[in-house]
């Protein structure tokens, strides 16, 4: 599935560009939401960066990509996960 998004935000960012409407996708690794404890601890275990992420974790990075800071920033999908994908 994720693959597929990343493929069809690819597209639409070079469909678009021409019109000055950029594209970018967010891929973000589990939020922590009250999950079990053991669960939190494993998963912890196996990300890089030693904990799950925040909503602020998530935030911070839309925000970004929402301002003029990123206006040159068009079809990339940004992995906000801790490192998750660079195991």
């Amino acid at each position: 599935m994720k693959a597929g998004i990343i493929n069809a935000i690819r597209f639409l960012a070079a469909y678009l560009g021409s019109d000055g409407i950029r594209v970018n996708t967010l891929c973000p690794g589990d939020t922590f939401d009250s999950q079990d404890p053991k669960f939190v601890r494993q998963y912890e275990k196996r990300t890089p960066l030693r904990r799950m992420e925040t909503p602020e974790d998530i935030a911070w990075p839309i925000a970004f990509l929402c301002s003029d800071a990123s206006a040159y920033i068009t079809g990339q999908a940004l992995m906000v996960d801790g490192g998750w994908t660079d195991l």
